[in-house]
């Protein structure tokens, strides 16, 4: 559990016991890429942990093309929260780009240490206040900047993205066609 104890001993001040009592409610496993973790009109029922390897979120627009919602690296979580938390069917799925090493926490041992104490609901609180935050501060840092910056920031803080997935998922993800994103590609190779 090196990865999920480092990111827990990192991000929040817990005791030896309460990491334990924590990662105890974590599983290790590791898939294959290609692996499907959730899809579209299921209900999923898992929160990820990414110790390596890449996910791809995606759904399908009006049109019938895949539009990606995230490229998860290592160390993050994974799930889709309004499907994991209100029981409803999900909009989007996730597959493994890379065989991954993951950590899952099942919705029954979720609830299970959401509802042990007081103390244990405010620290999944907080995980979870952090994780959006986080992603809220990614959104809004991209926000201003053009294709090309968004792309230079990819292939300095998430190589292992830049290796691994397509040129039609990360164009996708940054939200510009191949087209654009090769010609881009090709001006930085040049540079």
């Amino acid at each position: 559990m090196d990865a999920l104890q480092h990111f827990f001993k990192e991000s929040h001040n817990l005791s030896k016991d309460d990491l334990g009592y924590l990662i105890n409610h974590f599983e290790k496993v590791s898939v294959s890429k290609g692996t499907v973790l959730f899809k579209q009109g299921m209900v999923v029922d898992v929160v990820y942990f990414v110790g390596e390897g890449v996910l791809h979120q995606y759904n399908y627009n009006e049109e019938g093309e895949k539009v990606t919602l995230n490229l998860h690296d290592g160390p993050c979580f994974c799930t889709n929260l309004e499907s994991f938390s209100e029981r409803k069917t999900s909009q989007d799925s996730c597959v493994a780009l890379t065989d991954c090493t993951l950590y899952i926490l099942q919705k029954e041992k979720y609830d299970a240490l959401v509802n042990t104490n007081v103390k244990w609901s405010n620290f999944v609180k907080d995980v979870i206040t952090k994780t959006l935050t986080k992603m809220l501060n990614q959104l809004k840092a991209i926000s201003n900047k053009s294709i090309e910056q968004r792309y230079l920031d990819l292939l300095k803080n998430n190589p292992l993205i830049i290796q691994n997935a397509s040129i039609a998922t990360i164009a996708s993800y940054l939200g510009t066609s191949r087209e654009t994103l090769h010609r881009i590609r090709r001006k930085n190779i040049l540079v």
